[in-house]
């Protein structure tokens, strides 16, 4: 199968199966899958960046390709990403997580206008937070969470930093949550889209949390950050923020840049100007909520003294 032809998306209708074509914050993305569910889940999470497509010559390309069934194996699946393969898997319930992996990938290649930070991102009242950690510290909950309470979301992985700026970017993913927080989250009263039982590798089953779910302003735009926290979850915890010094946020973010190789020394410059501008915390989390009310007690306390 070619890689994606722009002709063949040019009259797509919603319920098209197939081919599919979306804006994601500020990224062109277009789907093509030889599995339609693949498109038609997709569709039901992204839906609403249909219309904000954009045609852009940047646009990042994936595609689901599969491959002959073997009668020991059963049939491989292949992710492709700008034409290049980047994973495959036997499993049906792993092409979307897949694919999804495939955008960021392609991202973290391509993008090199933003420094890029593993970090979930929201926005409160025009005022950035960025919670930055490697997976399993529970930063995807903490979004929920404050997207429950009605914070503005940006993103769940990526901390899109504009060089010249320092405001981050949205790209507005929807958040993916391990099962063992479904029930927290549909504690939380959001809506919880699980259509079918999609696996991730290393997380296991996973849902998906998408903020246009929520409500129509429910995604924030570029901001500047006024908090960054690095939080790590424990059940049972008592939540708890000690401010460390900006120095060591900075050295913490820098490890945590997904393409600080494209900055060269810059992007010790670029963090070392964001933490300038905000405060830096260590957040022990523990209850989803009690966590959530200690983070808004924080923002209204730098308010209250600003």
């Amino acid at each position: 199968m070619p890689l994606i032809d722009e002709s063949t998306l040019a009259t797509p209708t919603d319920g098209a199966t197939g081919y599919a074509r979306f804006r994601i914050g500020e990224f062109d993305v277009a789907l093509r899958s030889e599995l339609d569910e693949v498109v038609e889940d997709f569709a039901a999470l992204y839906g609403q960046n249909r219309d904000a497509y954009r045609r852009t010559g940047e646009t990042i390309r994936i595609e689901v390709r599969r491959g002959k069934r073997s009668l020991l194996a059963g049939r491989q699946y292949a992710i492709w990403g700008d034409g290049e393969q980047l994973w495959a898997t036997r499993r049906r319930n792993e092409v979307l997580p897949y694919v999804e992996w495939g955008i960021n990938w392609r991202v973290i290649k391509t993008r090199a206008e933003y420094l890029q930070v593993h970090a979930a991102t929201l926005s409160h009242k025009g005022q950035g937070m960025l919670f930055a950690a490697k997976a399993g510290s529970g930063k995807s909950t903490l979004a929920a969470g404050l997207l429950a309470r009605g914070w503005q979301y940006l993103s769940d992985e990526f901390a899109l930093i504009h060089p010249e700026t320092l405001r981050v970017h949205p790209f507005p993913k929807p958040v993916c949550v391990k099962a063992g927080s479904f029930e927290v989250v549909e504690a939380l009263r959001l809506p919880l889209w699980r259509r079918r039982h999609y696996v991730k590798v290393l997380k296991g089953r996973v849902g998906y949390v998408s903020p246009h779910h929520i409500g129509p302003d429910s995604v924030g735009g570029p901001c500047r950050v006024r908090h960054i926290i690095f939080p790590l979850y424990a059940e049972g915890t008592e939540p708890c923020l000690r401010e460390i010094p900006r120095a060591e946020a900075a050295f913490e973010l820098a490890e945590m840049a997904f393409n600080r190789n494209a900055f060269g020394p810059r992007a010790m410059t670029i963090l070392s100007d964001l933490v300038r501008g905000a405060k830096c915390y260590r957040l022990d989390a523990g209850s989803i909520h009690e966590t959530c009310d200690l983070i808004e007690s924080l923002v209204r306390q730098d308010v209250c003294s600003s």
